[in-house]
């Protein structure tokens, strides 16, 4: 089994997980967690997308190195503006504290100011993969799932927390950014070492996870 058919195991397990989520629809549309299919959707198309169309043709590239590489940078640095933003809202939306609702406000301030300022200032937008905003973001969207978790334990739900869409939903991204923490300290320089694409397994393997859990979550939970 190589390195590439495991990334495109990734990229099957993403579609997979939107079309299973686009399937069961109909549990959750009148939720805000109808947000978070959108959200896999355009993870889903950034994907494909840029590997099979932007960077084969060169459409929507704006830096192309010396040796002819097209970079495709900036579809992911934006998927990270997108991605933590809408995750932001939506578990803004489900809970129920007025502290932890206020702290998710704090963290999406300071995660937009930060992400502006780095790519205004520290980083190229075009040519480097995101590393502040990243790990900053990983962190704010760990701490808004404890403040799920806690949140749950507390409900009269929790009797039913393995039929909820947003518990699976949890579950996947804690263990992906907690997980991808230690490399998107330092993606750029990862990217740049020989064989480095064996270390990037981990990522892949915790990504394949994560879609899966997805998956399930949406095949087992109840109708919100």
């Amino acid at each position: 089994m190589t390195i590439e058919f495991i990334r495109h195991t990734v990229l099957g397990s993403e579609l997979l997980s939107a079309i299973v989520g686009t399937i069961y629809f109909y549990k959750y549309k009148n939720t805000h967690l109808k947000y978070f299919l959108y959200l896999l959707w355009y993870i889903t198309f950034t994907e494909f997308f840029s590997k099979f169309v932007a960077s084969k043709t060169g459409f929507l590239i704006f830096y192309t190195d010396e040796n002819g590489n097209r970079y495709t940078l900036w579809f992911y640095n934006l998927l990270n503006l997108v991605t933590f933003t809408t995750l932001a809202y939506v578990y803004f939306n489900y809970l129920k504290t007025k502290v932890f609702k206020n702290w998710i406000k704090v963290f999406a301030f300071i995660y937009v100011t930060v992400y502006a300022v780095n790519w205004v200032f520290i980083q190229d937008f075009n040519q480097e993969n995101s590393e502040l905003p990243r790990v900053l973001g990983s962190l704010f969207l760990i701490a808004t799932i404890i403040f799920y978790f806690i949140e749950l334990l507390k409900s009269e739900k929790i009797v039913l927390f393995h039929k909820m869409l947003l518990f699976w939903i949890s579950v996947g991204l804690l263990l992906f950014y907690s997980g991808t923490i230690p490399f998107a300290l330092k993606w750029n320089g990862y990217a740049l070492l020989p064989g480095v694409h064996k270390l990037f397994l981990i990522v892949y393997v915790l990504a394949i996870t994560m879609y899966l859990l997805f998956t399930f979550g949406f095949i087992w939970s109840k109708k919100e």
